[in-house]
């Protein structure tokens, strides 16, 4: 079995030559992690808002 933290860095190698039919969906899954994280903590911040107000 393969360690994580290597592939990991192979993926991250293969999105930087841009060169795989994979590349743009390795782009967009790190994007939506971002975007997802983002929208995470902008809604736990609106809740407890909320619930204080």
């Amino acid at each position: 079995m393969s360690d994580p933290k290597e592939k990991t860095e192979d993926l991250l190698k293969e999105g930087e030559r841009g060169r795989s039919a994979r590349t743009p969906w390795l782009i967009l899954g790190g994007v939506h992690v971002v975007v997802i994280s983002i929208v995470a903590v902008v809604l736990a911040i609106v809740f407890t808002v909320y619930l204080l107000a």
